[in-house]
C-alpha cells in the first residue's frame, strides 16, 4: 500500500490474521474471531469505515467481534480512527471484555452499522492517569481510496 496506512490479512495455519501498519510499523496483529462476523463482514466493515473518512471525523476498524451470544469469551476489539483538521489520522486501539462488553451493550446491539455508535473520545490518558498509546500520520485520500480497493478484491 502506501506510505501511511496498510492493512494485511494472512492465512497462517488454522488461523486468519489481521495486521494494522501505520506508516510501516506494526500496530496491531489479531487473530480473526469468525464465530460472529466471517472475513467478508470484516472486510465490509473495514471498507466502510475507511470511507467513512470522507465525511466523518471519526470512525472504526473492527478487528475482533465475539457476541455474548456465542460460546467463548465476548468481546470487542476496534482501531479508532480520528481525523484531525483533515490533515492528519490518530489511531487507538480498544479492547472491551465480559463486564464492559457487558456494560457498553445494554442499550443498543452492536452490528456493522451500529459499531460507530460506540467510539469512545480520543484519549491521551486513562482514568488511573497512564498515558495511552497512539498513532498518527498524514491523510491522503488517494492512499485510503487506494486501500479500499485493495480490500474489495
Amino acid at each position: 500500500m502506501g506510505k501511511c496506512l496498510n492493512i494485511i490479512v494472512q492465512k497462517i495455519a488454522r488461523e486468519t490474521v489481521f495486521k494494522l501498519f501505520v506508516k510501516g510499523e506494526l500496530i496491531e496483529q489479531a487473530t480473526l474471531i469468525f464465530k460472529t462476523w466471517n472475513l467478508c463482514d470484516y472486510k465490509k466493515q473495514w471498507i466502510e469505515a475507511l470511507e467513512r473518512l470522507r465525511t466523518y471525523k471519526t470512525t472504526c476498524l473492527v478487528i475482533c467481534y465475539n457476541d455474548k451470544t456465542n460460546r467463548g469469551f465476548p468481546a470487542i476489539s476496534t482501531v479508532d480512527i480520528f481525523k484531525v483538521l483533515n490533515s492528519k489520522v490518530l489511531f487507538q486501539s480498544r479492547v472491551f471484555y465480559a463486564d464492559e462488553y457487558i456494560k457498553m451493550l445494554k442499550e443498543k446491539e452492536y452490528t456493522m452499522q451500529s459499531c460507530y455508535d460506540f467510539i469512545m473520545p480520543f484519549e491521551t490518558h486513562n482514568d488511573h492517569g497512564w498515558e495511552l498509546q497512539y498513532w498518527s500520520c498524514d491523510y491522503d485520500p488517494q492512499e485510503i481510496d487506494q486501500l479500499i480497493e485493495e480490500l474489495k478484491k
